[in-house]
């Protein structure tokens, strides 16, 4: 440990960089397998719950990151629910809409991690902005979990648009 920082502050890092480049790729507006709507849904939970896991470790009531995902949840489900889509049901392709607010979404888990950093190294003056990053991280990860679930429940009943030609 050095400056009180250990190697799930590298993942954690990572995991941000990896979550934007996820988050650009899938708001290029290009045809996508299905099955490329998910990991970043997925490295957003694995960074929340490593954030969530140094706040349980430093006694934190665990009832306010369910209270942040259960919204997060709700209003990812409510946007992918009502977001356009355009679905090759033959190729199974999907391309989904070229909104930006995926990518500002994304956008906190740097910010999150970097309160988590900065909280680390300022010691117990720093524990506040450690909890605010993990509760906004959590509530982002909720967004892009419940927005991707409702796209991928809407795929199945999606009219076929032929992506290929396009």
């Amino acid at each position: 440990m050095i400056f009180n920082l250990n190697l799930l502050h590298l993942v954690l890092v990572a995991g941000a960089l990896a979550a934007v480049g996820l988050a650009l790729r899938e708001i290029r507006g290009r045809a996508m397998r299905r099955w490329q709507l998910f990991p970043l849904p997925l490295v957003a939970l694995l960074l929340a719950f490593i954030l969530v896991l140094f706040q349980l470790a430093a006694q934190q009531p665990p009832w306010i990151f369910g209270a942040v995902l259960a919204l997060g949840l709700a209003a990812g489900a409510a946007r992918g629910a009502t977001l356009p889509q355009e679905v090759d049901q033959t190729f199974r392709l999907v391309r989904p809409t070229r909104r930006r607010a995926l990518f500002w979404t994304s956008l906190v888990f740097p910010i999150a991690v970097g309160l988590e950093i900065g909280g680390t190294l300022a010691g117990p003056p720093g524990e506040f902005w450690r909890l605010a990053g993990a509760a906004a991280a959590m509530l982002a990860a909720g967004l892009m979990a419940g927005r991707a679930t409702a796209l991928a429940v809407r795929l199945w009943w999606a009219p076929h648009v032929d992506l290929r030609r396009r």
